[in-house]
């Protein structure tokens, strides 16, 4: 139920609403939502505010109009797979879409206990901190922020851009090869920062994926932490 004393405006709690409602299977793919009038009632809100939310959730892909029959649940979700996580490039260009990357901020910063250990070097160190956009589809994006340690990629700052692949950069410019991950799932809930950043809506849950890569003699390559709308993207565990 929306909270009319919160900060958040109203119309991103309906929407909130709606697409836990979604989320939850109360409305399954396929079905119809109730109409404006229903909605109006059930949030105790206006119609415009109705109107908005629905109209915001349309452009977003969670939901279709039908002339004359009413608007629907259409939402799509990009599928990973946890156990082969490629780099986003070639995840894109496996499936035959452009890659779209925007570099959100690049700088160097020292290095806390956390991203100290997983990085395996000494707190206070420089490392690289790179915050990306990666777009999936319309009003689908991913945001990642990564850490790389400064003493083993000597430029690294000067050869990332919109147009890098950094993973195609480790190997091609490093001679660093991927061989294995480290992965943990949490939940959060999106700030304004990210939340503005994926098209989302303040205060979601969102999934907090936190990667370890390693390289085949063991050694960390780099920390990264990425969020994810769960009702975008959703993670397959595909065994042989």
């Amino acid at each position: 139920m929306v909270n009319k004393e919160s900060i958040i405006p109203l119309y991103e709690q309906v929407k909130n609403e709606i697409i836990k409602k979604i989320s939850n299977g109360i409305y399954e793919v396929g079905s119809k939502i109730p109409a404006e009038h229903e909605l109006e009632k059930e949030f105790n809100t206006s119609r415009i505010t109705i109107r908005r939310a629905v109209d915001e959730l349309v452009d977003e892909n969670y939901l279709t109009k039908k002339q004359g029959k009413g608007t629907f649940v259409n939402i799509h979700k990009v599928k990973r797979n946890l156990l082969s996580l490629n780099s986003y490039t070639n995840f894109m260009l496996r499936n035959h879409i452009a890659p779209s990357i925007k570099v959100v901020d690049l700088n160097f910063v020292k290095a806390n206990s956390k991203i100290a250990h997983n990085l395996g070097i000494e707190k206070d160190e420089a490392v690289l901190k790179v915050e990306r956009v990666m777009h999936f589809e319309k009003n689908n994006e991913g945001y990642e922020i990564a850490y790389y340690d400064v003493s083993k990629y000597p430029d690294l700052k000067t050869k990332i851009s919109d147009k890098t692949s950094i993973s195609n950069l480790l190997r091609n410019d490093y001679r660093v090869f991927e061989n294995r991950s480290h992965q943990i799932i949490n939940v959060t809930f999106a700030t304004k920062k990210v939340a503005q950043l994926i098209h989302g809506n303040l205060g979601i849950p969102l999934y907090q994926l936190e990667r370890i890569a390693y390289d085949d003699q063991d050694i960390p390559i780099y920390y990264s932490v990425m969020y994810y709308d769960p009702n975008k993207v959703s993670f397959t565990v595909d065994s042989k």
